[in-house]
């Protein structure tokens, strides 16, 4: 994250931490164990030569790499963000079209990365717009997810803003997505705006709650070999969310 300007902060993350996970922001790090790289690319969307060459650069530039996830965020191409939700841009795919492109796009991911480089997808928040079509489907991820024959980067808290959002018991909504497959959990607490009655992915720290949640996916999911901390406003609060983290395993 931004944290990692600093200097100082960058260390102390490293310094609590057993691996680092990269962004696409942050392509060119060289900070050390960059186990995991979270990419924002959808391969769930058309895909040109320009997104492949994009991900042999991630090959050629990690050297440490493990872990490799790619978002699900939108059944659109061009997706055009109002209030911190995306609305309809670009193309919009049928469903039918999403995990055709998915098929098409993760024989090339595999090809790219090979057997030893895990390939993961994330379950995306849901927002009530017709951007959002079919992607937080808990049939549809478990779809990609096993089709595909990928593992599974569990956000708790774009879980429970979908179940928030939808309207539906989050033991239930949680219970359907392929947990079974489970090889990484982002880590954040959620928030709700009660004026317009709608959850939202904050960021916030990790509460109780959300380690409680975690301690149950450790104790039942033995594929988890990631704990990825999603908390980036100050360094204080990192790094004891980080060795609370820590106390689960």
């Amino acid at each position: 994250s931004h944290l990692f300007e600093n200097d100082s902060f960058g260390q102390s993350i490293i310094n609590h931490s057993d691996c680092l996970e990269c962004r696409d922001r942050s392509i060119d790090s060289t900070a050390p164990d960059q186990e995991l790289f979270h990419c924002e690319l959808q391969p769930i969307h058309e895909w040109s030569n320009e997104e492949l060459d994009y991900l042999v650069k991630i090959k050629e530039n990690k050297n440490d790499l493990k872990l490799i996830t790619f978002h699900m965020a939108s059944s659109c191409s061009d997706p055009i963000v109002e209030k911190g939700m995306f609305q309809t841009g670009g193309k919009t795919y049928n469903r039918k079209e999403l995990l055709r492109n998915a098929k098409i796009n993760f024989d090339e991911i595999k090809r790219i990365f090979g057997s030893e480089i895990i390939i993961a997808v994330e379950n995306n928040n849901y927002y009530p717009t017709d951007a959002y079509e079919y992607v937080t489907d808990s049939d549809f991820i478990s779809e990609v997810v096993r089709e595909n024959d990928l593992g599974f980067l569990f956000d708790v808290a774009h879980a429970k803003v979908t179940s928030y959002n939808k309207n539906v018991n989050f033991e239930k909504y949680k219970s359907e997505l392929p947990l079974d497959k489970i090889v990484q959990v982002h880590i954040c607490s959620y928030d709700i705006n009660y004026e317009e009655d709608y959850a939202y992915d904050a960021h916030n720290y990790p509460n109780e709650e959300e380690l409680i949640e975690v301690k149950k996916l450790i104790n039942n999911y033995k594929t988890i070999r990631y704990l990825t901390v999603e908390y980036y406003r100050d360094i204080e609060n990192l790094e004891k969310s980080l060795n609370e983290v820590r106390t689960l395993v």
